[in-house]
């Protein structure tokens, strides 16, 4: 049997850098929006509200605003790694499909955990396997049991090349962090539009073949 070829890693960052070159204030925009968001909701609890059961709402409306700009940045680098220019709207469409991710990443959370303390590698296996969650709930509209499946099925075999991927993202943002934290802006949007492009180079976009209906034969 054939060896398969290894994932195209320096073309991802390269599309993840040409992306943000070129749609500088959209990419940044949408990435400072997402980040800021959540957080200006949370400010303003911890100074509004008195701890107890209103902290732990805000805290629960967070999570749930921050989930849904999570998947509608995915669904924006998608649109880009597509060839379809996005709209600032896209931010929004992971709102019917926030809870679906906030349960995965429950799940993937606690399964992360446990490699981590039995063995350290299984934890990091499991972690760099089921990256594409967000991808796949905003791609597939999967459930989270679902979109853990496909995010694990579609990475079968390529454990290493995700592991290079990790390795070199992680060091890609600690640049980004050393120019003290603006850097970020960056290496934030450059790292989920490349990992967007693996992601649909392991899940390409279903041909019109598959996609539409065959019509009944004539009687």
């Amino acid at each position: 049997m054939a060896k398969s070829a290894g994932l195209p890693l320096a073309e991802a960052i390269q599309f993840g850098w040409r992306t943000v070159r070129d749609y500088p204030v959209f990419v940044v925009g949408t990435v400072l929006v997402a980040i800021g968001v959540p957080w200006v909701i949370e400010w303003g609890g911890d100074v509004a509200l008195d701890d107890g059961p209103p902290q732990f709402a805000i805290g629960l409306i967070s999570t749930a605003v921050s989930a849904t700009l999570t998947l509608g940045l995915a669904k924006i680098y998608l649109c880009f790694r597509d060839g379809r220019k996005p709209l600032f709207e896209n931010l929004f469409d992971g709102l019917s499909q926030f809870h679906k991710y906030i349960g995965a990443s429950i799940i993937v959370f606690f399964a992360v955990l446990m490699g981590l303390i039995l063995l350290i590698v299984p934890g990091l296996v499991f972690l760099i396997r089921l990256w594409f969650l967000g991808f796949v709930i905003v791609d597939k509209k999967a459930g989270p049991l679902d979109a853990i499946q496909q995010s694990w099925d579609i990475s079968r075999g390529r454990t290493m090349d995700l592991l290079l991927l990790f390795i070199t993202l992680v060091g890609l943002n600690l640049l980004g962090a050393i120019c003290l934290g603006v850097g970020l802006l960056v290496t934030v949007p450059m790292s989920g539009l490349a990992l967007a492009h693996i992601y649909r180079t392991l899940a390409p976009v279903a041909t019109a073949r598959e996609t539409t209906p065959v019509a009944a034969p004539a009687v």
